[in-house]
């Protein structure tokens, strides 16, 4: 058993791997890696055999073309999740959690799929254990900016990803934070940062950086350039549909909504109408950064 300890949005985690041979591909977890640390909010460790029964799903998440995910709760009192590559693929990783989702044990079944479990593993604990912590795990694709980020949401295949290109083509000085799973933590002290993960989905871009969230832009297609700024209601609105969590557990549930309304009152959000164009990329930056 091999144990590396992690700084995500500067909580603690630990992992522990049975296999070692797999933190060779681990390589977007590496730009996170620290030293040991006695203050660990997730510690994560790999068996050969997880004895727990399978319970009921409370939650099947199986879109099409996505991970089938299904979260359940064992007589015990344990969280069970099982994991595939896809909907319609056999259970590649099992998964048990204890009741604040602080401490985890997974099975990886399917070994051609490890380094997926590993991960998705990883982030979906991390959500559910920070949520009640300040954290949202958002799915967005973040562009910086002199010191200060923006981060677009929308639904898959609306084109957040093509927009942030799109930045970073046309506008001097941008750099991608995240592509997929970056994470906002509100701090005691009122600021609100927006951290890169060791989660980006397809794009490589795994960065320890922290940077203070300029805007919130939701985008949606459409057949001209078009920007509004959303109100405070409209802003949580925005935001909900983007963060990662099991809403019916309420602790994790109370997490998001004191985040999204702390994120939602202090950060300007914005709804852009666009076709995939550099115009589209001009306006948004000139009415966030002026």
């Amino acid at each position: 058993m091999s144990a590396r300890f992690f700084d995500i949005a500067g909580y603690a985690v630990s992992l522990s791997l049975e296999d070692t041979v797999l933190w060779e591909r681990l390589s977007n977890m590496a730009p996170f890696e620290c030293g040991p640390s006695s203050d660990i909010v997730l510690d994560a460790r790999q068996v050969s055999c997880i004895a727990e029964k399978e319970p009921e799903p409370l939650l099947v998440s199986a879109d099409e073309g996505f991970p089938r995910i299904t979260i359940g709760k064992t007589v015990s009192g344990k969280w069970f999740f099982t994991m595939a590559p896809l909907h319609n693929r056999p259970t590649s990783c099992i998964c048990t959690a204890s009741e604040d989702f602080s401490t985890a044990e997974f099975q990886i079944i399917d070994t051609h799929s490890s380094i997926f479990s590993i991960n998705n593993v990883m982030m979906l604990l991390y959500a559910l254990r920070t949520a009640p912590l300040g954290c949202l795990e958002v799915h967005a694709s973040v562009i910086m900016k002199e010191g200060r980020a923006v981060a677009f949401l929308g639904k898959s295949g609306t084109g957040k990803s093509t927009h942030t290109r799109l930045w970073q083509e046309n506008i001097p000085e941008c750099e991608l934070l995240n592509d997929d799973n970056p994470v906002v933590r509100c701090h005691a002290d009122g600021r609100i940062l927006i951290y890169g993960s060791p989660w980006s989905g397809k794009t490589p871009c795994y960065k320890k950086i922290a940077v203070p969230l300029a805007a919130i832009v939701r985008l949606s297609q459409a057949p001209y350039n078009k920007i509004e700024r959303l109100n405070g209601l409209q802003a949580y609105a925005c935001l909900y549909p983007s963060v990662s969590a099991y809403r019916p557990e309420r602790k994790v549930a109370d997490g998001i909504h004191d985040s999204l309304s702390r994120v939602a009152a202090a950060v300007p959000c914005f709804h852009l109408e666009c076709l995939p164009d550099a115009d589209a990329a001009k306006l948004s930056c000139k009415t966030i950064y002026g």
